[in-house]
């Protein structure tokens, strides 16, 4: 053991050279037109402004030096290896989506398992709502990789992407994430004067139904209107005002008309869909049960499509991002690239796990009370364990656990 390291930096850094030696990642594409940077278990720097001309000087640096992470940019460069970024000479950059549970709603408090499952989902809702749909990207142009920690990136390659910049990029971000959205180009309002029985006029606003061969936020629009009236359908009362602040003050009477006129049938239709065939809210009974229904809509319209991303990665056109098939240095778990379909079943704590990491136990004390599953291995509770050498390296680099 070298002077000054720890058993576990000896221990997770023997592993990763092993990995290294038997799994080397290949190399990215426009390697020599890519900077580098790495960090180790053994230095408290990013050591990076690197580039390599063949996979094999990549590989060599990997197997000698032993980073705990890899990253490449996600830019081109005339010079990578320059020692600023001034004299690189930027060509382009390809477009990153990060997700991560820093970014996601919900996942604070849930366990790592959970925690990567909402992740996967969210990733999913941004592929299929946005990139393959309102983008129009095809998988070709498209890379998905499992970050090796708590997320997944986005990789975009795209000949009309490259020369983007900073500002067009955060022209995507805000379509992506509904930054400063105008609810009225979503439900358009014209108004319209009406009497009541004593001759006053009042000027109400009709708000118009986005019709089904609209894009973007208008089709957004119209599937949240489908998805409220199915959660006004099966939810209480009671269940409805927690799901919907602004109608705690609504009576009950509002909430059941509101039940009926969307799901009662007329004919052979219901009134949800009517109002969607005809894109319309006059099926509604009552200007009241229309004016809670477009709000609920409007006020939950965001929380159900944005994308929920890490935007300074997708404005910056000079990042370092993960390294396909290396190793990430907080769980030991591969940076894994899956196709739309794989990313359905893919488990990380499956998936991921390195099959170079061996079977052979390892004794480890555990230090507050667990419970994970990684691969075939399963750990409740806290204190001494033997566990195999690849559930070692991930409680280790969580810090959930010493070597005993």
């Amino acid at each position: 053991m070298r002077k000054g390291v720890n058993r576990e930096v000896e221990f997770a850094t023997n592993w990763f050279r092993e990995y290294y030696r038997r799994s080397p990642p290949p190399a990215p594409m426009g390697l020599r037109d890519r900077e580098f940077g790495f960090m180790f278990f053994d230095r408290d720097f990013v050591r990076r402004h690197l580039g390599f001309l063949e996979e094999n000087d990549l590989r060599r640096f990997l197997l000698n030096q032993v980073p705990s992470h890899a990253y490449f940019s996600s830019a081109l460069y005339e010079r990578p290896s320059a020692p600023t970024m001034d004299l690189k000479g930027w060509k382009g950059a390809d477009l990153i989506f990060d997700l991560d549970a820093d970014h996601i709603r919900g996942a604070e408090g849930l366990s790592y398992e959970d925690m990567l499952k909402l992740v996967k989902k969210e990733t999913a809702c941004l592929l299929d709502r946005y990139i393959f749909g309102e983008l129009g990207f095809e998988e070709g142009h498209v890379r998905i990789s499992f970050s090796g920690g708590r997320g997944y990136h986005v990789h975009v390659s795209h000949p009309k992407l490259l020369k983007l910049g900073s500002h067009e990029r955060g022209e995507i971000i805000d379509f992506v994430t509904g930054t400063d959205l105008d609810l009225e180009t979503v439900f358009p309002s014209t108004a319209s004067m009406k009497k009541d029985f004593k001759e006053r006029v009042k000027v109400e606003r009709a708000v118009s139904v986005p019709k089904a061969d609209q894009g973007g936020w208008r089709r957004f629009g119209r599937e949240a209107l489908e998805n409220v009236a199915n959660e006004v359908k099966v939810m209480n009362y009671q269940g409805l005002r927690e799901r919907y602040p602004l109608l705690r003050n609504v009576k009950d009477s509002t909430l059941e008309e509101m039940k009926r006129s969307l799901h009662s049938r007329r004919g052979e239709s219901t009134g949800l869909e009517l109002i969607l065939r005809d894109d319309s809210l006059e099926y509604l009974t009552s200007d009241r049960v229309k004016e809670l229904y477009v709000q609920m809509v409007q006020e939950s319209l965001k929380e159900r499509v944005a994308g929920q991303i890490d935007e300074p990665v997708t404005r910056d056109v000079k990042r370092l991002i993960r390294l396909p098939g290396s190793l990430h240095g907080k769980t030991g778990l591969r940076v894994v690239t899956v196709s739309r379909d794989q990313l359905n079943d893919f488990d990380p704590l499956q998936n991921a796990v390195p099959d170079v990491f061996p079977d052979t136990p390892v004794k480890v004390r555990v230090k507050d009370k667990l419970d994970i599953r990684i691969k075939d291995f399963h750990i409740n509770g806290e204190g001494e364990f033997e566990v195999p050498t690849y559930a070692a390296l991930f409680l280790l680099l969580r810090r959930w656990a010493s070597l005993n």
